[in-house]
């Protein structure tokens, strides 16, 4: 409905777009000069911010972005029940058929990655998406698992990811030892106004617009209600389009952002 009266060649807002498409503002430009760093230096990088803000896009922007010949990304967002669990996990995603005790794991893991570091010429990143839900005795695994530094190149890198708990738990004094172990942390905050807008009109010409949409007024209370954050800005927008789609409106004026507030206030509750 909204492609078809709007012109789109596709839909605006998708949560998952390619990574050429990606917005680029400056919070997130300074969050992959960090990145980069961060794959020379080696050690642990601490990524949190506000739920919606983009982590995970900006994960996987990275991802994408990570010279494969350099080295090995191994995504992970799922919860682990054991440390089993956790090592088996690991290790079939790296494509190694685990062992049914944890220890023969922790060993087969830490094989696979010598291997991959000083055989292959591979270095593996380990994302541990949403970590804030990690128990804290896989915590504590993670750091067991960054004690290969015992020369000038880190066999393994670490991203630890989640929102702001993460940052809580990473405070707990008994998360010290992993605490100083960090190499560089960032915290992902909303867009300003001028990148909200910036991101809006940028989501909508990928998804091929050729006429401005949103008067400069929304554009502005998209941003207050949103707080600049990526995820309930794409909520906010799909509704109002939705909205002007059934009132056969081509520009979404104030009046519309009104009319369908109980709509979109309930989609990103």
């Amino acid at each position: 409905m909204i492609t078809h009266y709007f012109g789109f060649t596709t839909m605006p807002f998708l949560k998952d777009i390619p990574p050429k498409d990606m917005f680029s503002w400056k919070e997130f430009e300074n969050l992959n000069q960090r990145l980069g760093y961060f794959l020379k230096e080696g050690g642990i990088f601490l990524l949190t911010g506000l739920i919606g803000s983009g982590k995970t896009v900006a994960l996987k922007y990275f991802a994408h972005s990570t010279n494969p010949n350099s080295h090995h990304i191994i995504y992970l967002n799922c919860m682990f029940d054991t440390k089993k669990d956790f090592y088996q996990t690991i290790l079939k995603e790296c494509g190694v058929n685990p062992s049914f005790f944890t220890g023969d794991c922790r060993s087969m893991l830490k094989k696979y990655i010598l291997d991959m570091h000083y055989t292959k010429r591979l270095t593996p990143i380990l994302i541990f998406d949403e970590a804030q839900n990690l128990p804290g005795f896989l915590i504590e695994e993670i750091r067991l698992l960054s004690n290969f530094d015992f020369d000038s190149s880190s066999p393994l890198l670490i991203i630890l990811a989640g929102h702001k708990l993460l940052q809580q738990r990473m405070a707990m004094h008994e998360n010290e030892a992993l605490r100083q172990r960090l190499t560089l942390r960032f915290h992902l905050q909303g867009l300003n106004l001028e990148d909200t807008c910036a991101y809006i009109r940028h989501r909508l010409s990928i998804a091929g617009s050729t006429s401005s949409i949103f008067a400069d007024s929304v554009l502005s209370k998209v941003h207050d209600e949103s707080a600049g954050i990526p995820r309930v800005i794409n909520n906010i927008c799909k509704t109002l389009l939705l909205g002007a789609a059934s009132n056969e409106k081509k520009i979404i004026d104030e009046y519309l952002l009104e009319q369908t507030r109980g709509e979109w206030e309930c989609s990103i509750c």
